[in-house]
Parts: structure tokens; sequence; C-alpha cells
């Protein structure tokens, strides 16, 4: 793995577990807003098994778990081990024996190919320096005929807040202004379309959504790439 690639990780780890005391607030309702869209876009069926990468405390990975019921099993994988304890608890309140979560990282995946009936990523994959090796390393896992959810936010994610933000952190310390987020790579249905074409994965579905779940939230941006049929996946 790049240097970079070790960096990323530290870094995202780092930051999650830190937020761990607050990642559940009501106001970050969001995380459980988007993650449950995006696997009732998956339509998941009773009894399939599904892997969620960068899952965070559950957003996804627990209500994939209900929709497959208790015949089905959902893995949920991140790298912040505190978020990880946070899922595990509401698991645990929620009564859901079918999910099980794991610390990883998405790119050293435990997990053979071809295993999960459908692979899922909220918010995480642009955390990644590689995106398009980090897509093939996911689809690889989807058995044949499954599905790969990749959600992002879109272009003017949690503003007017953002901008005014950075422009206050701007005029204080120029030296701490963050020109670039990480998402930014994919902010819009065409470079998320562009990044399943780099990553070899043929005609994504891919949709924009808007939702309020904050006052100031305006747009986010959900792709998902299902039912594709490429060699090897039926």
């Amino acid at each position: 793995m790049s240097q970079a690639a070790d960096e990323a990780r530290a870094r995202a780890a780092k930051t999650y577990n830190a937020a761990a005391d607050v990642y559940d607030d009501p106001a970050n309702s969001f995380w459980e807003r988007f993650g449950r869209r995006t696997v009732e876009r998956l339509q998941l069926r009773k009894g399939a098994v599904v892997l969620d990468v960068c899952c965070g405390s559950g957003g996804s990975a627990l209500p994939a778990a209900e929709m497959v019921g208790p015949s089905g099993s959902v893995l949920g994988v991140d790298l912040a081990d505190r978020l990880l304890e946070n899922a595990r608890a509401k698991a645990k309140a929620r009564a859901l024996l079918n999910v099980q979560f794991r610390t990883g990282d998405l790119l050293k995946l435990e997990a053979s190919d071809h295993q999960f009936d459908a692979v899922v990523c909220v918010f995480g994959i642009f955390f990644v320096p590689d995106m398009p090796l980090a897509l093939r390393l996911l689809w690889q896992r989807v058995r044949s005929g499954g599905k790969l959810a990749i959600t992002t936010w879109g272009p003017r994610f949690f503003e007017p807040a953002t901008s005014a933000f950075w422009d206050s952190i701007r005029k204080e310390r120029p030296d701490l202004y963050k020109g670039f987020n990480p998402w930014d790579r994919i902010c819009d249905p065409a470079s998320l379309s562009a990044l399943f074409a780099q990553s070899e994965i043929a005609h994504p579905d891919v949709a924009a959504e808007s939702g309020r779940p904050l006052d100031f939230f305006t747009r986010g941006l959900v792709g998902r790439c299902a039912r594709i049929r490429l060699p090897g996946h039926g």
C-alpha cells in the first residue's frame, strides 16, 4: 500500500474516532437518512449477504440488517473502532443478531471474492487516494448478479455553512484554510459516472437526490451500480 493511502487511512481513523462521542447526535441524522436511502435503492432480498465498508456507526449497515432479515447477514467494516462500538450498541438495542462489525480497511478486506450479494460504501470512497482501485476491489467482492452502491456528497455539501466556516478560518488563519475536500472529486453525476468507467464497471445507474436533513443541507448525490453484467458477474 502506498504512503498516501497509509496517511489517508490514519487521518480518517483519527478524525472519526475523535468524533465518536457526538457522531450520533440528533443533529447528525443525515448519516442514517442517506444510509437507509442507499440500501433501500438496492432492494435487498431476504437472506442476502451484505458488506458495508466505511460503515461508521451503522447508518447503512443496520437498515440493511433489518431488510435482509434473520436469514441474511451484514458485515460492517470501518477504520474507526470507536464508531464500531457505537454500531454494536445500536445493533444490540435493536435486537439485530445478523450484523457484525469489524475494524478494517476497504483496501485490505479479509473477505473472499464474489462473496456478497451487495457491497455498500456510504460517504467513504472519496477518502481513498486511488478511488478506481478501491471500486475495483469492492466490485470483486460482489457475486454474479449482485450490486455495488456508492454514495457521495453533492457539490453544495452543507452550504452555506461550509463556505461561511472556511471563510472565517481563512480570515484569521490563512495557513489553516482548507481549500480542498476529498469528495470534490466525485460531487456530481458526471464525475461519479467517470469514476465507475475508470474502474472498468460499465453502465452505472447514477442518480442525484435532494434533501434537507439539516437546515443548511442542500443536496446529496446518491450513486449506485446495479445489476451490471460483466465477465465473471453473470
